[in-house]
């Protein structure tokens, strides 16, 4: 894993230092790659390249970057891995004779473009990327990211000047002396989401690459295309047994984390006891000839703390097990540090955790694999069931009855139920019971598909009608399908990309770690993509099919539990005088305005959730999150 930069100045721009100006948007990505730096410019000195590199394969001087093709026309700077470059590499070699002067995957990329071309090249590769190439011949340089958008790349185009980097903190350092401009939409979404969708971000003029996408600039024009994409479909082309299927998915998720396990550092696992992670690790040690390393992290509060499933597990597949505990102080201590990390507004509390376990696992490794996507890929979230459940009570009900039905919940007292059943929430589960009825109140009566994702993934349940009127384009329109797959390709074009491996990347790059995700295999996807959705759920029972397969290496009392989620105890924590007065100094004081929010609406919500609890903390979080990016980043 490494972090790339550069810039490409067109026509007439301003004279400026290029050389001290690659060095230092560089050397801010030194987090991402503390092992070794390099730099390129061309003869014309019209395009500059950086790149700071964490050595995974060949940690030799041999793979330093950026890297020029034998033919001397394209340049690389490359940030990933690409898991089968050695069976790319072995074509070129026998059928084209190509010569390799280092063992990297990078040189196979540059090899293969000089060959096939763009568009092909990308195809062929399997594996987490962004890169930048430069055509020396046609004066064009290529942006481009893998099929997930696991590792990130933003770009600046305006005024003759392209810049392009790993982090937004790159692209924002460049100009040096001139402050980018807020989005003011984005802010709005993020406040509506809890993050900023690509290819948006928090500034104009700066877009984030699409997953899958090739952006394509010369002389400042841009031209884009997609090499790749999960074909649509109105029904499932394929059903095959559920006995088949379950066999292939194993088999492809084995072969998967066979070639995520490639390496020349050791390569260990994150543990956090869930299905997910429990599988991946099972088959990392199963296919280990030494004990691995796993790491998990835990919290004091029961509601939140995994980590003694995670002990057991390890325990039982004989790993070496590695634990951490996070407290309200940690939170406290990093928080700063967080914003740091994310360059602009990003609401996910995990983080915290994730960015501790990454420094703590980093200590020990450069390399861990994790379960990210398998909720995505195997229907684990409860949304999930919700559409499933809605699904059937829309066959059993007239829109007329679902009406009357959102107008009767939305005259409860909702706030004042949520007080008089506190006594019971923790005996019967009750606990967020205001949020869960709001939830429903909007979506029991959703118009379509694409209707639905929105009305599903509003964070603040005041905002719903502003949300829908100004969301046009933001989610994909999946009508054509069935409810429950639209969601589940919403959460991978939209959730996944811009919330949970956004998360892992900074918070794992932050610390110099390198996260592997062996359910993001495209294989293996594009294989669970012809599974019916209801082969991966029974009844209220998710994940079926990663369930059957860990049963082979797990026992199911270890794993057969309700599933907890991955994120910091924000209730109890908010309770706390420290965490109060920290709330208080951000809520009352910080300059909302330049985010577009007002002062005195903010304060009016922190000051009811204090007597009230009548926000739900996830949407307190946001806002102070909000608030510390602020007083960070624009206000000074």
């Amino acid at each position: 894993m490494c972090g790339i930069t550069g810039f490409q100045v067109f026509g007439k721009f301003k004279k400026f230092d290029k050389d001290s100006t690659i060095k230092r948007i560089t050397d801010l990505l030194t987090h991402r790659g503390p092992d070794s730096s390099g730099f390129w410019k061309s003869d014309e000195d019209e395009i500059y390249m950086g790149h700071r590199r964490l050595s995974i394969i060949d940690l030799s001087m041999n793979g330093k970057q950026p890297m020029t093709s034998n033919n001397g026309r394209y340049v690389i700077t490359f940030n990933g891995e690409i898991y089968n470059y050695r069976e790319l590499r072995e074509q070129l070699e026998s059928r084209f004779k190509v010569k390799f002067y280092n063992n990297t995957d990078t040189q196979v990329i540059l090899e293969l473009v000089s060959i096939f071309g763009m568009k092909k090249t990308m195809e062929k590769l399997e594996g987490m990327f962004a890169f930048a190439l430069w055509d020396n011949q046609t004066k064009t340089i290529f942006l481009t990211r893998d099929r997930f958008g696991e590792k990130p790349l933003f770009y600046f185009l305006d005024n003759n000047i392209l810049v392009f980097a790993s982090e937004l903190k790159s692209v924002k350092a460049f100009f040096l002396t001139n402050k980018l401009d807020i989005d003011l939409d984005s802010s709005n979404y993020y406040s509506m989401l809890g993050y900023i969708p690509a290819p948006r971000t928090i500034y104009k003029k700066v877009f984030k690459v699409l997953p899958s996408e090739i952006i394509k600039i010369s002389n400042g024009v841009i031209k884009k295309e997609k090499y790749w994409s999960i074909v649509r479909k109105k029904k499932i082309e394929i059903d095959f047994s559920y006995k088949k299927n379950l066999s292939e998915i194993n088999d492809l998720l084995e072969e998967s984390v066979k070639k995520m396990m490639i390496a020349d550092v050791e390569v260990g696992c994150f543990l956090s006891g869930g299905i997910d992670s429990s599988l991946i690790a099972s088959l990392i040690q199963k296919n280990s000839i030494k004990k691995i390393k796993t790491f998990t992290v835990g919290f004091k509060e029961e509601k939140y703390n995994e980590a003694i499933y995670a002990k057991k597990i390890s325990e039982y597949i004989g790993s070496e097990h590695n634990e951490v505990m996070v407290s309200i102080d940690d939170m406290i201590n990093n928080i700063d540090g967080i914003i740091d990390q994310f360059d602009e507004p990003f609401a996910d509390s995990s983080c915290l955790p994730t960015n501790i376990i990454s420094k703590f696992a980093s200590k020990n490794l450069k390399v861990v694999l994790s379960g990210d996507g398998g909720d995505e890929i195997f229907l684990g979230y409860n949304r999930y069931l919700y559409a499933k459940k809605i699904m059937s009570l829309n066959s059993l009900t007239s829109r007329q009855t679902r009406s009357f039905l959102k107008k009767s919940i939305n005259h409860l007292p909702i706030n004042l139920l949520d007080r008089l059943s506190s006594p019971f929430q923790k005996t019967f589960g009750l606990h967020g019971f205001s949020h869960k009825m709001m939830k429903l109140s909007n979506i029991i009566n959703y118009d379509n598909n694409s209707d639905f994702y929105k009305r599903l993934s509003i964070l603040d349940n005041s905002k719903l009608d502003q949300f829908l009127e100004s969301s046009d384009g933001i989610f994909s329109d999946y009508n054509d399908i069935e409810l429950i797959e639209s969601i589940q390709r919403n959460d991978i074009d939209y959730y996944l990309l811009n919330d949970i491996l956004t998360k892992v990347d900074r918070a794992s790059m932050d610390n110099s770690l390198e996260v592997r995700s062996p359910f993001l295999d495209h294989k293996l996807v594009e294989r669970a993509f012809k599974v019916p959705s209801l082969q991966k759920m029974r009844g209220n029972n998710q994940k079926i099919i990663l369930k059957d397969i860990l049963g082979k290496y797990i026992p199911k009392n270890l794993y057969d539990r309700p599933k907890m989620g991955f994120g910091i105890p924000i209730e109890n924590w908010l309770k706390k005088d420290k965490m109060i007065k920290r709330c208080d100094d951000i809520f009352y004081d910080s300059n909302w305005d330049y985010i577009g929010y007002n002062n005195s609406r903010i304060a009016k919500i922190w000051d009811d959730y204090k007597k009230y609890k009548s926000y739900p903390a996830s949407k307190i979080w946001s806002y102070l999150i909000s608030g510390l990016w602020v007083n960070k980043n624009v206000a000074n």
